[in-house]
């Protein structure tokens, strides 16, 4: 039986030193390429795994973050399921805090941070609903602002304002023109305005007057430099140019009476007397354009509450 035994143990050993022969790793080139290469994904998941953790646990803020962000996908938040990625919050957060430090501007970090959120998420939405109507910036439309920038005063003037106090590439500043272009077309291009010209009185009998006379077909400029008291407009025919909702002001003062008459009368008719904290105004609308019958403000803040937004660094 002992005999036996002792054959059953030879053939197992036999097996077993076959089998770890087979598993032992030969020094190859190969193998060792292959060992280099699961050391280093095990060292950058595990680097990574770190980095997620002071991130978005710890908040870190400083070079090594900023370094890695630029090698790890960290998103910083999703809005409406496009990712905010951490490398550009970091940026943006990088210009304004470097722009307080070099103004001497007292900030919290916190508000910084804010800030900076609040500013990626809106120039998200703003950029997909902008997309929804067909609108993009080109090169172009960068390349002109830039141009006048550059022309009113140097190009060595201007690198040297936006390196001294935002530490900006020409690249990277011409990334935040894009932005505040696409802003500027919603504002210009979707946004509902209308061309107007008024004519203000103080007196609610004498702008009665000015509308009879109006509608009984005498020629609007001629009136505005009689009877209007806007001295900034009568002497052009009270022209106010375009103006949107929440946007115009006479005399400093907001005037939403007569906002809301403009949008509310047709092309070539005359609307008023209206009564606003200014005096009476009489008006006449020349053209209309834009599709979205909101403020611009209060349409941002519409679009922000129905977007879906989740954020990860705060």
């Amino acid at each position: 039986m002992k005999e036996k035994l002792l054959r059953i143990y030879e053939f197992l050993k036999k097996i077993l030193l076959n089998v770890a022969g087979r598993l032992k790793p030969r020094p190859t080139l190969r193998w060792i390429l292959v060992a280099i290469l699961w050391l280093i994904l095990l060292s950058y998941i595990g680097l990574g795994i770190f980095e997620g953790i002071q991130i978005y646990k710890n908040h870190a803020d400083n070079t090594q973050t900023k370094f890695l962000t630029n090698i790890y996908p960290f998103p910083a938040a999703f809005v409406n399921g496009n990712i905010i990625w951490a490398k550009d919050y970091y940026k943006h957060l990088a210009y304004i805090t470097n722009y307080y430090k070099n103004t001497n501007t007292s900030y919290s970090v916190e508000e910084a941070r804010q800030k900076v959120m609040d500013r990626l998420i809106e120039t998200r939405i703003i950029g997909w609903e902008a997309s929804k109507y067909g609108l993009r910036v080109s090169s172009k439309d960068v390349d002109d602002v830039y141009d006048k920038i550059v022309s009113e005063k140097s190009p060595e003037e201007v690198q040297k304002v936006i390196k001294g106090l935002f530490n900006l590439s020409i690249k990277e500043f011409k990334s935040l023109i894009a932005e505040a272009v696409m802003e500027e077309k919603v504002q210009n291009e979707l946004i509902a305005q209308v061309k107007v010209s008024h004519i203000l009185v103080k007196d609610e009998g004498r702008a009665n007057e000015v509308a009879n006379k109006l509608k009984s077909g005498e020629p609007f400029d001629q009136l505005a430099k009689t009877y209007s008291e806007d001295i900034k407009t009568r002497d052009s025919a009270g022209d106010l140019g375009w103006i949107a909702r929440g946007n115009l002001k006479i005399d400093g003062k907001l005037v939403p009476e007569f906002e809301e008459a403009a949008f509310n009368t047709k092309i070539d008719e005359i609307f008023g007397p209206v009564k606003t904290q200014v005096g009476w105004q009489v008006g006449k609308v020349f053209e209309k354009k834009g599709k979205i019958q909101k403020s611009y403000m209060d349409w941002l803040k519409e679009i922000k509450e129905k977007a879906k937004i989740y954020v990860f660094i705060k």
